[in-house]
C-alpha cells in the first residue's frame, strides 16, 4: 500500500541550514582575541620611538608590567589562532576543500610557534637585557647597549616572521571562506586584505625594524577586526 509523503511542517519548510557550530565558535574566538590583543597592546610602553634604542630601552627598563603585558599579548594572539583553527574546521564541514583547510591549519600552527618564540624573546630576554643595561656602570654602557641591540634584532626577526606566517594563515582562511557555505563569501575579502597587509608589514619589519611606517600594521589589524566582527555577526545571525 502506497502512503503519501509527509508534507513539510511550517517550522522546517523553506529554511536554510545555518553554519556549523564550529564556524560560530571560531569566529567568536577570533573576535575576542583581536579585541583582547588591542586592549593589552595599549598597555605596552610606547612613548620612545622603537628604533631609538637608547631611549626605548630606558623606557622598557622602567616598565614594571612588561612581562605581564607580553604574556597577555601571547595569550590574546593564541586565542586568535585557536579561533582560526576552529573556524577552518567548521568551514571544511561547510564545503571548503580539505586541501585548503589543511594548509591553513598547518600555517596557523606554524604562526603559533613563531608567536611563542617572539613573545619569549620580547617579553623575557629583552627585558633582562635592558635591565642589565640600565644597571651597567658607565664604562660598560656601550657593551651592554650592544648586547641589548642584538636581542632587539632577534626580536625584529621573529616579529617579521610572525607577521608573515599570520598573513599566510589568513590568506588560507580567506580562501576557505570563499569556497564554503559557512559564511557569506564577501567576508573573505577582509581576511585576504588582512593577510596581505600582515605580509607587507613583515617585510617592513625585516628591513626597517620597528619603524614609524605603521600603515601596513594598522591596515592588517583593522581588516582582521572587520573580518572577525562581520563573520561572527553573520555566523550567529544565520544560526
Amino acid at each position: 500500500m502506497l502512503t503519501a509523503s509527509p508534507s513539510p511542517s511550517p517550522s522546517t519548510a523553506g529554511t536554510i541550514a545555518g553554519p556549523p557550530a564550529a564556524v560560530r565558535t571560531g569566529a567568536s574566538l577570533v573576535l575576542a582575541g583581536a579585541v583582547a590583543e588591542y586592549g593589552v597592546t595599549t598597555l605596552h610602553p610606547h612613548r620612545a620611538a622603537p628604533n631609538d634604542h637608547a631611549h626605548a630601552f630606558a623606557e622598557y627598563a622602567a616598565s614594571t608590567g612588561w612581562t605581564a603585558v607580553h604574556l597577555g599579548q601571547f595569550l590574546a594572539g593564541g586565542v586568535v589562532l585557536i579561533g582560526v583553527l576552529v573556524l577552518l574546521a567548521g568551514l571544511r564541514s561547510a564545503g571548503a576543500p580539505a586541501l585548503v583547510t589543511r594548509i591553513g591549519a598547518a600555517l596557523t600552527v606554524l604562526a603559533g610557534g613563531v608567536l611563542a618564540v617572539l613573545q619569549g624573546v620580547d617579553g623575557v630576554a629583552l627585558k633582562h637585557a635592558v635591565d642589565s643595561l640600565a644597571a651597567a656602570p658607565p664604562a660598560l654602557h656601550d657593551v651592554w647597549l650592544h648586547d641589548a641591540q642584538v636581542v632587539r634584532w632577534i626580536e625584529e626577526a621573529m616579529a617579521a616572521y610572525s607577521r608573515i606566517t599570520l598573513g599566510l594563515s589568513l590568506l588560507a582562511l580567506g580562501a576557505a571562506v570563499a569556497t564554503s557555505r559557512g559564511l557569506p563569501r564577501w567576508t573573505a575579502g577582509a581576511a585576504v586584505v588582512s593577510g596581505v597587509a600582515f605580509l607587507i608589514d613583515g617585510v617592513v619589519v625585516s628591513t626597517a625594524g620597528f619603524s614609524d611606517q605603521v600603515l601596513a600594521s594598522l591596515l592588517a589589524w583593522l581588516a582582521l577586526a572587520v573580518f572577525a566582527l562581520t563573520s561572527a555577526a553573520a555566523a550567529w545571525h544565520r544560526r
